[in-house]
């Protein structure tokens, strides 16, 4: 304000000179100052009123803005003001009346403006002679914490498919004659299935740990429903008995588990889906005559009548009068305890599955990616594998030896949005936030979760709300808190920065809430804390134009010399 209070006195000088009735504002006001990048655009305002009889009726001045950066300048649209009687281009101030002065303009912020200096040129066009007056500086640097975003973005890691848990099992059937439920062994379907309990008993045998074993009875569906029903249960008895003399002798541990009988009475649907299924040149017509029929005993007369008239029915029939078992056991797996033991001593036992997840025991980021390492030695074409030593690269800040693997992730199999989202990483932290959101855009439609990241993008495109509604998910975030902050929220981005895990960016942020506070002990005690973690935080406070209330305090000084 300052500055532009010394343009207004040499403006007022030269109009003097040719009139010697200019009046014109003391301060005029720029808003803001310093300058500040929101969204990488820096938009700037002076606003003020020339009073009555404030401006030379025949006098024309042009006023260059400009911005004096360390490698280059940038002009920005100059601004006409003419008297009332002048000719030529300009916003008119009338004599008597004068006129609101209001100047706008934005830029495109790049990386080196932020030590600058806004200048204006001021010239006088009197006369259609341009006669330069001179340069004003009116603002000095611009702001730039809200492209201060942290490393905290979510990198993703591929499945390891190993399955703790999985289920085996074995099946065999024992079948009954036609009503009855007693046990012929000598049946021809109970010869031809022996082979099947024989090897549900050696199933047995192996000593794997029993989830259930359960038997159910069935009887065919052309007897009467009540005898049916006393059918399956009887049957359901039998199978019982006859399985439990097998374990006795097999000497088959059951341990707690229990038999599990279910009696389920006659076996329509599978009778019908055996007709439908058969070779019966009149099957639609047997299945349409069937389901015709008004009530159950009906329908069974209809079945019992086509078992005279077709061999192909009674054949049907037999296999439904049965009792089923079936028994599942948990397949033996090494304990996570004798996997992690492994991954880091004899890794070539483990399967290619098991070391992807022996990573996931452990949270050493270097012991991770020894293991991710060793099951890409294991199988060099698997992608997760690449992946996921990229993650923990990225983890570990190693970006190159990262983009390597990833690509090496994408060639061997492309489109995968975990690589997509890995990608968008790096290509954020190498600030070509173009390419990080068309990753990011990807991973997103491949069903991974790219929320956090997105707001990362969209604090960096200047929509603090959207940015914070990303980071929203997160407690004690640092890009939650920067969000915040910068959503006019001071007291909850605070609040946010006390509970973060305590490092530079956290310490900085905090000193710059202190130097908007106006609180000095807070700016100093967290920026010798910044320091202290960081030390290349001392030449960036120097330049950071959020402490420039802070040049009086000798404390903050002292900090930075």
């Amino acid at each position: 304000m300052r500055n532009f209070r010394t343009l207004l006195v040499m403006l007022l000088a030269i109009f003097v000179a040719s009139c010697g009735s200019l009046k014109m504002p003391d301060p005029f006001h720029v808003n803001p100052n310093p300058l500040v990048n929101k969204g990488g655009k820096v938009s700037f305002t002076v606003n003020d009123t020339i009073p009555p009889k404030g401006f030379p009726k025949k006098e024309i001045v042009k006023v260059e803005p400009y911005l004096k950066y360390e490698g280059g300048s940038l002009a920005l649209k100059p601004l006409l003001l003419k008297g009332e009687k002048a000719q030529g281009e300009g916003i008119v101030i009338g004599y008597k009346t004068g006129a609101p002065m209001t100047y706008t303009d934005v830029f495109d912020y790049k990386p080196e403006m932020q030590t600058s200096e806004l200048w204006a040129k001021v010239t006088s066009l009197k006369g259609g002679k341009e006669t330069p007056i001179t340069d004003v500086k009116i603002a000095s640097g611009i702001v730039i914490t809200s492209t201060r975003v942290g490393r905290g973005e979510s990198v993703q890691l591929a499945p390891h498919a190993y399955v703790k848990e999985t289920i085996i099992s074995s099946k065999s059937t024992l079948y009954f004659e036609y009503n009855q439920s007693s046990l012929n062994t000598n049946l021809k379907l109970n010869k031809d299935g022996k082979t099947a309990i024989d090897e549900m008993l050696g199933f047995l045998s192996k000593g794997y740990k029993i989830k259930d074993f359960s038997i159910a009875a069935w009887a065919s569906p052309e007897g009467e429903l009540t005898l049916n029903q006393e059918l399956s249960d009887e049957r359901g008895a039998t199978a019982k008995k006859f399985i439990e003399e097998r374990l006795k002798k097999a000497k088959v541990n059951m341990g707690d588990v229990k038999l599990n009988v279910t009696s389920k009475g006659a076996d329509y649907d599978g009778f019908m889906t055996a007709l439908n299924a058969s070779n019966i040149e009149d099957k639609n017509t047997i299945s349409n005559v069937i389901k015709s029929q008004a009530n159950k005993s009906a329908r069974e007369q209809q079945i019992r009548n086509m078992t005279v008239i077709y061999k192909e029915v009674e054949d049907m029939l037999s296999v439904l009068r049965r009792a089923d078992f079936v028994i599942n056991c948990y397949e033996p797996k090494r304990t996570d305890e004798q996997i992690a033991a492994l991954s880091t001593t004899y890794v070539d036992s483990l399967t290619l599955e098991e070391i992807l997840y022996a990573a996931t025991l452990t949270q050493d980021l270097n012991t991770q990616l020894k293991i991710y390492k060793a099951a890409i030695a294991k199988n060099n074409q698997c992608w997760r594998a690449y992946n996921n030593v990229a993650a923990i690269d990225i983890k570990l800040g190693n970006v190159e030896e990262a983009a390597q693997f990833l690509e090496k992730a994408s060639s061997l199999k492309s489109g995968q949005g975990v690589v997509e989202n890995n990608m968008g990483v790096l290509a954020a932290w190498n600030k070509d936030y173009v390419a990080a959101k068309k990753h990011y855009d990807a991973a997103q439609a491949a069903g991974v979760d790219v929320k956090y990241n997105m707001g990362v993008i969209k604090m960096l495109n200047g929509d603090f709300g959207a940015a914070e509604a990303a980071f929203g998910s997160k407690t004690c975030d640092y890009n939650l808190a920067l969000a915040q902050f910068e959503n006019g929220k001071t007291a909850e981005a605070t609040k946010t920065l006390d509970c973060s895990e305590k490092s530079g960016e956290v310490y900085y942020l905090l000193a710059v809430i202190g130097a908007r506070t106006n609180n000095t002990s807070m700016v100093v005690t967290n920026l010798q804390k910044a320091i202290e973690a960081v030390p290349a935080y001392k030449n960036e406070a120097k330049k950071d134009k959020e402490f420039c209330k802070m040049k009086t305090s000798s404390d903050f000084q002292n900090l930075l010399n």
